[in-house]
């Protein structure tokens, strides 16, 4: 099983408009779980810290393999979301991914 984690730096200069962000990003990956083969868990969470240097929120999902890792980015309705939702609600992002 493969780990997929990706930290946003939320676009917006205050805390609603980078909840707004979260919650849109939610809304448009999370039921990507149920539509791309290979994907075991996809959640999107926000930092609830409130630390000005922490990253505002991380996705967290789990392929079956590295191969369905790969059919997820590739998949229509993820491009779809990386090119329309990701650049309009997030300013920065970082990703790492390790088997389990």
């Amino acid at each position: 099983m493969i780990r997929h984690i990706v930290l946003f730096k939320m676009a917006g200069d205050d805390e609603a408009a980078r909840a707004d962000g979260v919650a849109e990003l939610a809304g448009a990956l999370e039921p990507l779980a149920e539509v791309i083969p290979g994907v075991r868990s996809l959640r999107i969470v926000a930092d609830g810290s409130g630390i000005d240097f922490h990253w505002h929120a991380a996705l967290v999902s789990e392929h079956d393999s590295w191969e369905a890792l790969a059919a997820y980015q590739a998949h229509p309705e993820h491009v779809r979301v990386l090119q329309n939702v990701i650049p309009r609600v997030s300013r920065d992002k970082a990703v790492v991914d390790y088997e389990l």
